[in-house]
């Protein structure tokens, strides 16, 4: 954590401050949770405005607690946010907007400048996956579940697994895992081997300088 933010953090009555950013198609809805905010998220944007009511998507009501990821699950955390209108709504819930990038950030605004102190912390950086549209008395709101690009390695898609056509794929006209056995078993990249203590010790043997 940058050390501005961490002194601010400390001082008896901080403003915090929480910041949002989702990739839609052609543009990115930077969204906080009161007044306006001017950050760079370095991604190649410079520096841009955090609205607490943008004019045509709406406002930001809540950022859930990241879950942790457990068994088949990895992390995730739901966004709420208050539409201005049904084409809002509907835009924000498209399927257009299902692996857009989100990020979330944690700071605190100086109350004589009214700018950001020091880098906000980096809470969670994901991807959208799923609109939930709730409608009460009061109105109406839509909850954003975002997750992280880890998840996809838990689908049961054939492309992110060790075998013969994602291989070739990446390398055309490489055949060397078609004629391998045990390949059409599910078994994603990255993944931990099965028995890491035989997988080490026959790494070593053709890298043999490999500490213990």
């Amino acid at each position: 954590m940058d050390s501005a933010l961490i002194a601010a953090f400390q001082q008896p009555a901080p403003i915090k401050c929480t910041l949002v950013r989702f990739e839609l198609p052609g543009e990115a809805l930077c969204l906080t949770d009161g007044g306006f905010a001017l950050f760079d998220a370095g991604d190649g944007e410079g520096v841009e405005t955090y609205l607490g009511r943008h004019p045509t998507y709406g406002v930001l009501s809540r950022v859930g607690n990241a879950k942790d990821g457990a068994d088949s699950g990895t992390p995730r955390v739901e966004v709420e946010i208050l539409p201005a209108s049904d084409i809002a709504a509907a835009a924000l819930g498209s399927p257009n907007v299902q692996g857009g990038r989100f990020q979330w950030w944690e700071g605190v605004v100086d109350p004589v400048s009214g700018l950001l102190v020091g880098a906000p912390e980096l809470k969670f950086d994901g991807e959208i996956d799923k609109p939930r549209l709730s409608v009460d008395g009061e109105g109406w709101s839509l909850t954003l579940e975002c997750g992280t690009q880890a998840e996809r390695q838990l689908e049961p898609n054939a492309d992110w697994r060790l075998n013969n056509g994602f291989h070739q794929l990446i390398w055309p006209g490489e055949l060397g895992l078609s004629f391998v056995d045990g390949v059409t078993r599910k078994k994603e990249w990255r993944s931990r081997p099965e028995n890491p203590g035989v997988f080490k010790r026959l790494l070593k043997t053709f890298v043999p300088f490999l500490p213990d």
